[in-house]
């Protein structure tokens, strides 16, 4: 006999360090409202250091550098939120060892991102800057800011994504020739936007623009000194050179070097390798040159952005906190919302499975075959196979798994997970079954009898019904029960007075009956024809925990009997 015990409920807390639009902070008030909110910006690294631990989630923008040593002192930390698209602020491969989830908003300031863009596009051919500066000078230099025209100009993106996309179609609208270069998009995807696909270099030597909208990432083949000396040199002369994506994608000093040599007509720049900008000989050069055009990485600066983005990620941290997976996690196995969607409640299922499958048979884990039958067979299910092994393990060790670590999880405590998937239905329409095997080769007391021959007996199996997780099969006993809250398994005889037992014993307890089923035994033909008493499996989901008293004089008789109380 088992009982779980009630845990003491733990208060969730969210820290924000960057500032981000009130409607972000506001939703997370409305949908948490039992969480504690703190708004603390321009903290220092030995403070964030220092008060991290208690932190069950984070929001930062670009401001806040989210190190490996702040990570290490993230005891509690679930995930972290980038209200913004950019996480090289953030150290990613970290947050992955520690099962730490990594979210942005990649969709939020695509608009003002490209907008901002044509802005400093539009800038540039018309000396709009230097024009303004002059005239509120008092002078009047009209023949001196002589501009072009972007009609009919060849405008080059380097990076065809979101922001790029919305670029082209921007400057299509103005009657500029749009080319690419963009080593993950397909030419037929580029074609259906009226986009020309050409090698990097062939962009450089084509444009009169240049845009650039890729991320910065490091290594050999990294995007870091994507714009170097070279790249430079292949420009026209008098191209005009944009960058509102991110810092470092361009050599600062080699950019210094072609306005020296007066082989650019302009620059625009949103973005740096030091933001702000401090102590950069470098960057204070290119900046008092009157051809260049910045900005302090406005970007997402628009009213618009910046609600979109804080309302994004705030519903994402919500998301994690309720235990479910967001739909922008950056270091996870990418997962199209569409199919997240249709995933969503069978994860929150398996995972259910597997609490239950460690409270019913507690002991080593070692093989589990997840079958799936039905449509949802389709899919890609790692995400069932990471909320398995969530639910397994966070029971039984203080490991925080989510998707992010739950493959490695699973290789440190040597549990092997086998997918079997069959796009026929079963006895549902979807059904994940759920088989297991310990160390004597057969998963649980209520599973079947040694010396049967099967290795892989059915233990637990499920399905979602009107979007409820419903187990409907435990070992040898068809049931039907919402796994959650406080639930009593036993077996009795199939005879009249069982059941009255047991409600007349909880009743005594005052403890409230929620739901109650009587699960019939599975028989094969063979065991039919054998005769065997018939045995039921009895599940009672009550409010409350039943006291040991209470379990004991419901077993007092013996014939109810194997009676476990779990907890989910």
């Amino acid at each position: 006999m088992s009982m779980a015990q009630d845990e003491k409920v733990e208060t969730i807390k969210i820290l924000i360090t960057d500032r981000i639009a009130k409607e972000g902070v506001a939703l997370l008030r409305t949908e948490l409202p039992q969480a504690q909110i703190d708004e603390r910006p321009g903290m220092k690294p030995d403070q964030l250091k220092a008060i991290i631990g208690e932190y069950h989630a984070l929001i930062v923008r670009s401001e806040t550098q989210i190190t490996e040593d702040i990570l290490a002192a993230a005891t509690h930390l679930k995930i972290v939120g980038r209200a913004g698209v950019g996480v090289d602020n953030i150290d990613t491969e970290t947050a992955t060892r520690q099962g730490i989830m990594v979210v942005n908003s990649p969709t939020g300031n695509i608009v003002a991102a490209a907008e901002h863009t044509i802005a400093m596009l539009m800038a540039l051919a018309r000396q709009i800057p230097t024009a303004n500066s002059s005239t509120k000078a008092g002078k009047w230099e009209k023949s001196r800011f002589l501009g072009v025209e972007v009609r009919n100009k060849t405008l080059g993106i380097v990076g065809l994504g979101k922001v790029g996309t919305e670029v082209a179609r921007r400057a299509q609208g103005l009657e500029m020739q749009v080319i690419a270069f963009d080593p993950y998009v397909a030419p037929e995807q580029a074609r259906k936007l009226g986009v020309s696909m050409l090698g990097f270099e062939e962009v450089l030597k084509q444009a009169d623009f240049v845009t650039l909208h890729t991320s910065l990432t490091s290594g050999p083949s990294g995007t870091k000194g994507l714009i170097g000396a070279h790249e430079l040199h292949l420009l026209k002369p008098g191209a005009r050179l944009i960058n509102c994506a991110r810092g470092g994608l361009i050599d600062e000093k080699a950019l210094l070097d072609a306005l020296n040599e007066n082989r650019l007509a302009g620059v625009a720049l949103d973005v740096f390798s030091q933001e702000p900008i401090r102590d950069s000989a470098v960057l204070k050069e290119i900046l008092a040159d009157e051809r260049v055009i910045a900005t302090p990485h406005l970007g997402a600066s628009t009213e618009e952005a910046q609600i979109g983005v804080a309302t994004d990620v705030a519903e994402q941290v919500i998301t994690v906190l309720r235990g479910n997976f967001p739909r922008s996690a950056v270091n996870a196995p990418l997962i199209l919302p569409e199919t997240l969607k249709v995933l969503q409640p069978y994860m929150r299922l398996v995972e259910q499975m597997g609490r239950l499958y460690t409270q019913l048979q507690p002991g080593p884990l070692h093989k589990i075959e997840i079958s799936c039958s039905g449509d949802i067979a389709s899919y890609d299910l790692r995400p069932l196979q990471a909320a398995l092994v969530k639910g397994l393990l966070e029971s039984v060790s203080d490991a925080h798994v989510n998707m992010i670590n739950a493959p490695t999880l699973a290789k440190q405590w040597g549990l092997e997970i086998i997918e079997q998937k069959s796009t026929t239905p079963a006895e549902f329409a979807n059904l994940i079954t759920l088989r297991m095997m310990n160390a004597n080769g057969y998963p649980s007391s209520f599973a079947g009898k040694p010396g049967s021959g099967d290795e892989h007996v059915e233990v637990i199996s499920g399905a979602v019904m009107h979007g409820e997780p419903r187990i409907v099969r435990v070992g040898r006993y068809w049931v039907e029960f919402v796994p959650e809250g406080y639930i009593l398994f036993c077996r009795n005889p199939d005879q009249p007075g069982m059941i009255g037992r047991v409600g007349t014993v909880l009743g005594k307890a005052h403890v409230n009956i929620r739901h109650m089923d009587v699960g019939p035994i599975v028989r094969t033909p063979r065991q039919r024809n054998q005769q065997q008493p018939d045995t039921a499996l009895m599940i009672v989901s009550v409010d409350d925990p039943i006291p040991d008293w209470a379990l004991q004089e419901i077993g007092a008789a013996g014939d109810i009997f194997g009676l476990t109380l779990v907890k989910l």
